[in-house]
């Protein structure tokens, strides 16, 4: 199997979008029945953006004791570096990318895992450079896994259950590294963002709160009854995934409605037992609003980025997908979220 340092990494994904010319794009939708919106190769040979640091505490003691495991990292694994791996599920042979923090090995704490969902038409390699987790993870002492998804999709591929590979995903890296059950979260960029608020219906046992980028779908039949904590981001000028009511503009599932943002998140404030009165807005930036509902068993937090486009905010820049909002960095403010929220 094997290993890469971060920097490797990089090049390597660079050499390969130019070879592509950059051109990966498709479209998708969930297993609920919302179209999933495609997200084309992150452009990461663009100059990245400069996002404004945010505050951040220091790193949170693991909520399930703070005694190391005695585990000793897989052999194929070491601290500090990213890993490509295999994984058996359910008689398919999946792929995934992980990312022990330096602070792995026998004298760590139970550390808390990020999983890390790319866009439709992109892979784990270029998600797990694109959403900048790797350095909040090397901070603050956590895994990120970047998992691929067969035909660089989630949920949509026919005879394939993808929440049964997190699943067996999950319980494969529990048995190899010294993680706190509690503090398993879910994350993504668009086709990857229905597949986060997607396991937190299908799969609220296991998730304990979720952060999706440009691209979520309400609780729907099938949904857990748990109210799942959820921090969301999106754009209003989105070309592919509109920010109201309209429709998907991507390939085959262009012309298919989506509710709009504003609706699913008032869907999730329902679903996890909100008051039922109208979200606060603050403004925390010129082009960033704040939303908030309250009275809610599990919270439901939004960011709306004026003006931002199909992108991440925070990220490296991708001119093509609209602009991207560089006043806050989505990845730290969902960690501060997920490190306020362990499975409860």
């Amino acid at each position: 199997m094997a290993r890469m340092t971060r920097a490797r990494l990089v090049a390597i994904l660079a050499l390969l979008l130019v070879a592509l010319g950059i051109s990966l794009g498709a479209c998708g939708g969930d297993s609920a029945g919302t179209p999933a919106a495609p997200t084309p190769a992150p452009a990461t040979d663009t100059p990245a953006a400069s996002p404004t640091p945010q505050p951040t505490a220091a790193p949170s003691p693991a909520v399930r004791g703070t005694l190391g495991c005695g585990r000793a990292l897989p052999a194929d694994l070491k601290a500090g570096e990213t890993t490509s791996r295999v994984l058996q599920s359910a008689n398919r042979t999946r792929t995934y990318l992980v990312y022990a923090p330096p602070s792995a090995g026998p004298a760590s704490a139970p550390m808390a895992l990020v999983l890390n969902f790319h866009g439709l038409g992109s892979t784990g390699a270029q998600q797990h450079v694109y959403g900048g987790w790797v350095p909040i993870a090397q901070r603050e002492g956590f895994v990120v896994v970047s998992p691929n998804g067969v035909d660089n999709s989630w949920l949509i591929s026919a005879g394939l259950d993808d929440l049964q590979f997190v699943r067996d995903l999950v319980a494969a890296l529990g048995n190899e590294l010294c993680l706190d059950p509690a503090r398993v979260y879910a994350t993504g960029m668009s086709n990857g963002g229905f597949m986060s608020t997607t396991l937190a219906c299908r799969a609220s046992d296991l998730i304990a709160a979720i952060a999706p980028v440009a691209g979520q779908s309400p609780p729907g039949p099938g949904c857990s009854d748990r109210p799942v904590p959820m921090i969301s981001f999106h754009g209003t000028a989105d070309a592919v995934v509109p920010y109201d009511a309209g429709t998907i503009n991507a390939g085959s599932f262009s012309g298919s409605p989506f509710a709009g943002v504003p609706a699913v998140q008032a869907e999730w404030a329902k679903h996890n037992g909100c008051d039922g009165s109208a979200p606060a807005e603050t403004r925390i930036a010129a082009d960033v609003t704040k939303v908030e509902y309250a009275g809610c068993a599990a919270p439901v937090v939004h960011y709306r980025v004026e003006g931002g486009g199909h992108t991440w905010p925070g990220a490296p820049a991708v001119p093509r997908l609209g602009p991207t909002a560089t006043s806050i960095s989505a990845s730290e403010l969902a960690w501060a979220f997920f490190r306020a929220n362990p499975m409860r």
